[in-house]
């Protein structure tokens, strides 16, 4: 090879060398600019959510509050209703239990008496099921 070729081979390599770092320098331009436009909208965005959330706090501060006043009246409101309401049940249970005690011993005595029935019920359906079980393990 002579000089000739020499000097083309170099100007060649030297011509790859600088399109390579042509296209190294672009893409960092490229990426420095794409992350500068993140950041920025980083920035925003993190601004209008703080704004967001400030007044979402007021919004929640002003409901407590009126929520708050609103249950302070209920409860001054209704407490006399709620004590009036106690005192007449009292007032019922009372008189039931003075009035009504026989029937309620009555009651119970049925519910009692169910319950014996019931037991019974269970108990002979209980044994068949015990000399099934025996009729079946014998065959």
């Amino acid at each position: 090879m002579g000089a000739q070729e020499w000097i083309a081979f170099g100007a060649l390599c030297l011509g790859i060398i600088v399109a390579f770092w042509n296209i190294g320098s672009r893409q960092t331009d490229n990426r420095n600019q794409i992350l500068s436009r993140i950041e920025a909208n980083r920035e925003e965005l993190n601004d209008e959510l703080s704004a967001i959330r400030i007044a979402a706090y007021e919004e929640y501060k002003i409901l407590r509050k009126e929520m708050a006043e609103a249950h302070g009246v209920a409860y001054r409101e209704f407490g006399e209703t709620v004590l009036a309401i106690r005192e007449k049940v009292t007032q019922v249970e009372l008189w039931i239990r003075d009035e009504l005690k026989d029937t309620r011993h009555t009651l119970q005595g049925g519910m009692d008496q169910r319950h014996v029935i019931t037991d019974e019920k269970i108990e002979k359906v209980s044994d068949r099921v015990r000399q099934l079980e025996i009729g079946r393990s014998k065959s």
